[in-house]
């Protein structure tokens, strides 16, 4: 290999010498004649491809150099450089064998070399694969002169023939092989348009343009880059109809022409007529592309058609920054208040005014509730939410007034994991109407619920709120009763106790109208209604539920914070079900005894109207269905 270069120089030298070639009077370099003794002469070059001069890759053409020598700078990668190509089959190239040894290559001890091939020479190592002996020592050989080891002609990269095998078994004999890319020959049959300076009789005009040169690119079809057209000059011929040639559009843009800024470049086809086809008509869209906060998380997860979104933030985080990306980057964004912001304790809101293009603007809307100082967390459930003390209308009759004290309430319905890991009871919940462990739990009764309340009370180290037997130890009580149980409807509770426990259906009520509206709240269509807003972005229920609980916490959250208090599930409260005393009433928890336990909320199976703040539901407290859960209340 290392003297292919001189050889086909050689070979060519002859043969100029022995055609009837053209020849000056005198041998002088540079009179564009192939005289003898020169290797090329000006745009004389009998040699076109690296390929025939033992290279293994071209980057450009040929060319001569003043003193006629050939210029082969476009060549490189050949065997013989000193460099491995392994892309092109070298395991060596000379001296350098890559700190191979036989040892690296299982042959034993010895000395390997490296033949003029660049191939393995295994000669002097201890064991070396054997040519000729039927069996292809892979990767040591290739082949064997029966065993092609797999591989064939198409295999190759050619179009056909017959693959042969090596005289060192080290490489392939391709001269049997027929055809292929990059070999001068058009090969007709297949998509070979052109092949190196075989042309095929193709030219810039059978291509459909009026000058130039024709040359054929690497994949054999032509390249018509160095091809103009008539009206591909450059300059814009007005008088034949012109309006921009090639890259020169006489100074228009899409926006000149009256589009859009949004649009995209404008063209020329060609024809050399305006090419419009990128060009827009002014956007319309006001979406944003996304929307961020530094602390929190939005509720629900952004997305471009939700305009309004709520979060809660700890009372610690004094300020925080909105960020607003527009989907359209020649539309505007202007956040009020200016970010960042500072946050008040309770409600923050901040809206988003996009404007399109053309005018048209949309707004989105986020409530940022920075929780009270008197908030708490748990560690087991999340936030527990201050329910401010108060006095409101429980129906319609004005004097019906009840007054309940200062409390908290779980911000979220408790979930299925959470009761797995406070009470150690396998999940009780329908998986067929439930997306998941973080969904509320579901298919518990009322007795469970006493039984998470202690649990979570005495894994927390608070005072047990509920009494059984004369224990507060859920251990104590014995299994869950699945069947009425007058033990466990005698229970009682330590209403001074700091631990956990249901909320009475006036505390429930106060919770879901937001602790706001005394006088008429009772009458809110669901848990966060203003009367002006869709209940279908606060609250799961039959419409929007595909028939099924979700995720606790995925729609907006009422005034104080509180997430599905309509929908989602039916939440479970301390009273048994009666008629309540006209008049005023202070912390009421319901008569003493009774048959059914007071629901509220509504939930995923139910129409909307089942979400009302004063629509009361109620079953037996050993009634356990699919679309019943709860959430807690304390001190």
């Amino acid at each position: 290999m290392r003297d292919y270069l001189c050889l086909a120089l050689l070979a060519f030298s002859s043969l100029i010498i022995g055609c009837e070639t053209k020849v000056t009077t005198q041998d002088n370099c540079g009179d564009g004649f192939l005289d003898p003794g020169e290797e090329c002469d000006g745009e004389e070059i009998p040699v076109t491809s690296c390929v025939s001069l033992g290279f293994y890759e071209q980057n450009g053409s040929l060319a001569c150099h003043a003193d006629c020598s050939l210029d082969v700078s476009a060549c490189s990668s050949r065997c013989g450089d000193g460099i491995i190509q392994a892309i092109h089959g070298e395991q060596c190239d000379g001296e350098n064998l890559a700190e191979t040894s036989c040892m690296d290559l299982q042959l034993g001890g010895g000395t390997l070399g490296c033949k003029n091939s660049c191939r393995w020479d295994t000669s002097g190592c201890e064991v070396h694969a054997i040519c000729g002996d039927g069996t292809v020592a892979f990767p040591f050989e290739q082949c064997e002169p029966d065993d092609m080891h797999g591989e064939t002609c198409l295999s190759l990269g050619y179009y056909g023939g017959e693959l042969a095998c090596g005289e060192d078994c080290q490489a392939f004999d391709d001269g049997g092989c027929s055809g292929r890319c990059g070999d001068d020959i058009v090969q007709e049959g297949t998509a070979e348009v052109c092949d190196g300076g075989d042309l095929a009789g193709e030219t810039c005009q059978t291509q459909g343009f009026y000058e130039g040169s024709l040359s054929c690119g690497s994949e054999c079809l032509p390249d018509t880059s160095a091809c103009s057209y008539n009206c591909g000059d450059g300059a814009i011929q007005v008088n034949h109809g012109e309006e921009c040639d090639g890259a020169n559009l006489g100074g228009n843009t899409c926006v000149i022409l009256g589009y859009s800024e949004g649009s995209g470049a404008l063209g020329c086809t060609s024809g050399c007529l305006f090419d419009e086809s990128a060009c827009e008509p002014k956007s319309g869209n006001a979406n944003l592309g996304a929307l961020t906060v530094n602390h929190g998380t939005l509720t629900p997860g952004f997305s471009p058609s939700v305009t309004s979104y709520a979060m809660s933030v700890y009372f610690s985080i004094l300020s925080m920054t909105v960020t607003a990306t527009k989907a359209d980057p020649y539309a505007s964004v202007v956040i009020i208040p200016t970010q960042p912001m500072d946050l008040v304790e309770g409600s923050n809101l901040v809206t988003v005014k996009v404007t399109a293009e053309n005018g048209v603007q949309k707004e989105y809307f986020i409530t940022i509730q920075r929780q009270s100082a008197q908030d708490l967390v748990s560690p087991n459930i999340g936030m527990m939410k201050f329910v401010p003390g108060g006095t409101f209308q429980r129906d319609s009759n004005a004097a019906n007034l009840s007054t309940v004290t200062a409390f908290r309430m779980s911000e979220k319905e408790i979930t299925r994991e959470q009761f797995v890991a406070v009470t150690g009871i396998s999940d009780p919940s329908e998986s067929l109407v439930s997306t998941g462990v973080t969904d509320p739990v579901q298919n518990v009764n009322w007795y469970h619920a006493l039984v998470f309340c202690n649990r979570l009370s005495m894994l927390e180290g608070k005072t047990p709120v509920y009494s059984i037997g004369g224990s507060t130890d859920p251990a104590a009580w014995g299994a869950v009763p699945l069947i009425n149980s007058a033990l466990w409807n005698a229970v009682t509770a330590n209403w001074s106790a700091n631990g956990y426990r249901l909320p009475t259906e006036m505390e429930w009520m106060w919770a879901a109208m937001g602790a706001q509206d005394p006088s008429t709240g009772f009458a809110k269509a669901f848990a966060g209604s203003t009367g002006t807003n869709v209940i279908g972005d606060y609250a799961w229920i039959f419409e929007n539920s595909t028939f099924t609980s979700h995720p606790v916490g995925s729609k907006l959250p009422n005034e104080l914070g509180l997430s599905d208090m309509s929908g989602n599930i039916w939440e479970r409260c301390w009273d048994w079900s009666a008629t309540y005393p006209a008049g005023s009433l202070t912390d009421y928890r319901g008569p003493v005894t009774g048959s059914t336990r007071i629901t509220h909320g509504g939930g995923w199976s139910n129409i909307a109207s089942y979400s009302a703040i004063g629509y009361r539901g109620g079953d037996n407290p050993q009634d356990r269905m699919n679309y019943v859960g709860f959430r807690v209340a304390c001190q």
